[in-house]
């Protein structure tokens, strides 16, 4: 694996993946690539939400009508957290070991970045808070137990503050997007990951943690980071390994 290193960043692969390339198991190539992604992600993550609850301004009101139609559903947590234990490490569950689903991943995860940080500028720059986050505390304050805990504990982590576009549609569409390309030939996968991929979409607004807006904005800046970034990128990733394979038939 370590043969490609050099090439690919001649071809819209970043140098910082280096240390991932490095790594001959599958497992470790992903672990090294969350390695890089998440700490660096989290940080900015947390960093803009408090900056945004700090400021305690909101540049604009992004509800809509939707969003009181849109009911309250306490369970539906479970698939909302599905980002954190089923989309993010996505990966772990899908790619093969080989020189393209290798390549394939860095791409992704390099649209990962760029969509985090629009998203991050937006937070600064837009803030808006989601009061509706009201209407789920009224409804839990008269539900103790489980589900009451994990809202208190997400409430605490998480101020009501970087809405729209949301980071958990564009993460969880993004590794989707991956992983049915991975699973290639495997439609049971495919659309079991794609209608997963829905509902936790969808979870955002009936867990009250987000506008409808946020939900829609969210997929919007995946399509356009899809046709800016990502589907060149992998085109690239195509041309590249035709050529590789060209070069070892020449040789032989």
């Amino acid at each position: 694996m370590r043969g490609f290193a050099c090439a690919n960043h001649s071809n819209g692969i970043w140098p910082i993946w280096k240390f991932a390339e490095k790594q001959e198991s599958r497992i470790g190539f992903v672990i090294a690539v969350g390695a890089i992604l998440v700490p660096v992600l989290s940080i900015f993550y947390v960093a803009t939400n408090r900056l945004a609850s700090a400021m305690d301004s909101s540049g604009w009101d992004p509800k809509l009508g939707l969003d009181d139609q849109i009911p309250f559903i306490a369970p539906s947590i479970f698939i909302y957290l599905s980002l954190f234990w089923l989309f993010i490490p996505l990966p772990l569950y899908c790619m093969p070991n080989t020189e393209r689903a290798r390549k394939e991943l860095m791409v992704f995860g390099q649209a990962m970045i760029v969509v985090n940080f629009i998203s991050y500028v937006v937070f600064v720059i837009s803030p808006a808070e989601v009061y509706i986050r009201d209407v789920a505390i009224q409804e839990m304050a008269n539900r103790p137990g489980l589900l009451n805990e994990m809202y208190e504990i997400m409430w605490i982590l998480d101020e009501p503050y970087n809405a729209w576009p949301s980071l958990h549609v564009s993460i969880a569409t993004v590794m989707t997007l991956f992983a049915i390309r991975c699973w290639k030939g495997k439609p049971g996968l495919q659309w079991g990951i794609g209608l997963m991929c829905v509902l936790m979409c969808l979870s955002i607004t009936t867990t009250k943690q987000h506008f409808a807006w946020d939900l829609i904005t969210g997929w919007a800046l995946v399509a356009a980071i899809w046709f800016v970034q990502i589907r060149p990128g992998l085109q690239r990733v195509e041309v590249e390994l035709q050529e590789s394979i060209t070069a070892d038939q020449s040789l032989q």
